[in-house]
This record gives structure tokens, sequence and C-alpha cells, in this order.
């Protein structure tokens, strides 16, 4: 259930921001957001997985 609701807050937030940052044409941008994104990503996903050991 966890992993469900994290996954849907960083697709939302996936489906908010991109769009805006490739019509806007700020590719330096969308390559930092992309990287933090998924370290961010894993990061949730390891304490989620960490608190269930």
């Amino acid at each position: 259930m966890k992993i469900g609701l994290i996954i849907l807050i960083f697709a939302s937030l996936l489906a908010w921001e991109v769009p805006l940052l490739i019509r806007n044409k700020e590719i330096k941008e969308l390559v930092v957001f992309s990287i933090l994104f998924v370290i961010g990503f894993v990061l949730s996903i390891a304490v989620i997985m960490k608190s269930f050991i």
C-alpha cells in the first residue's frame, strides 16, 4: 500500500513537471530534475523496504 502511494505521488509529480520543462525548452533543468527524481524515488522505496525488515 505504501509503495503504491509513493509511486502515485512520484508519477503525478513527473506528469506535472516534465511537460512544463519540455514546453519551455529547459533541457538542463529537465536533466537535473530527472536525476533528482530518480534519487528521491530510490531513497523513498529504500526507506519503505527498510521499515519492513
